[in-house]
């Protein structure tokens, strides 16, 4: 891989990240606040115990972004890149245990199942390969 094609590829790798960090951090930050009303769906059925685990989990889901953000400076090698990623990773697979045992979630959530067992992995594999051509390279 040339320098230049090297640098774009990381520049790229760089502003998907930062754009899928910002997932995270808005909707954790926003049910943070507003609590079930963030939820789609029937909030009239939601205990308080429930709309206060459910903000105290999104503190976590909010400040998996900047960890993400704070760290694309070393996108291809960082481990808190890998950690946080791997919890949005473990997110989405309890998401699937709860669609399995409470049915089918929101369209949203769906789309959330998607990116966090879909893309997620696919973006893990391209900085694993990004990494080793550049160790490769060197």
């Amino acid at each position: 891989m040339t320098t230049t094609t090297r640098d774009r590829t990381r520049t790229r790798m760089q502003w998907s990240l930062g754009l899928m960090a910002l997932v995270p951090t808005i909707s954790g930050a926003q049910q943070v606040l507003l609590g079930a009303g963030a939820v789609p769906g029937n909030k009239s059925q939601v205990s308080a115990v429930i709309d206060g685990e459910l903000r105290y989990a999104n503190v976590f889901k909010a400040a998996v972004g900047p960890i993400i953000l704070s760290r694309l400076g070393t996108v291809e090698d960082s481990p808190a890149v890998t950690a946080a990623l791997g919890a949005v990773f473990a997110g989405g697979l309890a998401r699937l245990w709860s669609w399995r045992q409470a049915g089918r979630p929101h369209s949203i959530g769906m789309v959330a199942i998607a990116l966090e067992v879909g893309v997620v992995p696919a973006i893990l594999a391209w900085r694993r390969r990004f990494a080793i051509q550049g160790a490769g390279s060197r």
